[in-house]
């Protein structure tokens, strides 16, 4: 006894789908441009390059945010803690680890969008029925080749840019316990892998359904 196949989504529902998808890429891109920006915009600064410096723990006292309620603006209170990091201004940070800053922005960013874009044409492709052919593999393969290369240069980027910092303050300007980056590398990393397995997958569909259409 063959297990029953599972049944074919209408074409309403694929143009759906597909549409969701299309709409949500938009989105998606949308906020990666914003966050790209809001990121520029915390790093470059009047006078210099604002950079996040891990120092020895400290506890320190500041005020509250005054809170707004229906009553009106409530007294804001002191909040003790600790510290392990200062936001501080590098105003002679080279030239060369500034651009390296810009690329590592600019690099994360196009990644995203390239990545997004093709999710979107791989949407886009499956609802017109193209789904074992050569656009989809291209396409695949180029969404594999953009997390594994974005992913390379924006880390080689910071890390460049970080060591400038360094250079211009004379102090380590990244924590030596920070995993943060590679982490977000592996994850990646394991997103390409998952990707080419399923475009060599997808390829083998292909020759398969090439062969099965020469015997009829």
């Amino acid at each position: 006894m063959t297990a029953s196949l599972p049944k074919e989504r209408s074409t309403r529902k694929l143009r759906a789908d597909a549409l969701a998808i299309l709409v949500m890429g938009v989105i998606a891109s949308a906020s990666t441009i914003y966050l790209a920006v809001k990121q520029y915009q915390s790093f470059f600064v009047p006078g210099g390059v604002m950079w996040n410096l891990p120092v020895e723990t400290a506890t320190a006292t500041g005020t509250g945010l005054a809170v707004y309620s229906a009553s009106g603006a409530g007294e804001p209170t002191q909040v003790t803690g600790t510290f392990t990091h200062l936001q501080v201004l590098v105003p002679n940070l080279n030239p060369v680890s500034a651009v390296c800053l810009v690329l590592f922005i600019g690099v994360a960013a196009v990644a995203a969008l390239i990545a997004i874009a093709c999710v979107v044409r791989l949407a886009w492709l499956f609802q017109q029925g193209h789904f074992f052919t050569m656009q989809a593999s291209r396409t695949l393969r180029a969404f594999t080749w953009t997390l594994l290369g974005g992913g390379l240069i924006t880390s080689a980027c910071f890390h460049l840019a970080a060591n400038g910092v360094e250079g211009a303050l004379q102090v380590q300007a990244t924590a030596p316990e920070a995993t943060e980056w590679w982490a977000w590398y592996w994850i990646a990393l394991f997103v390409a892998t998952a990707s080419g397995l399923i475009d060599i997958a997808l390829r083998r569909a292909m020759r398969l359904q090439h062969e099965t259409e020469g015997l009829i």
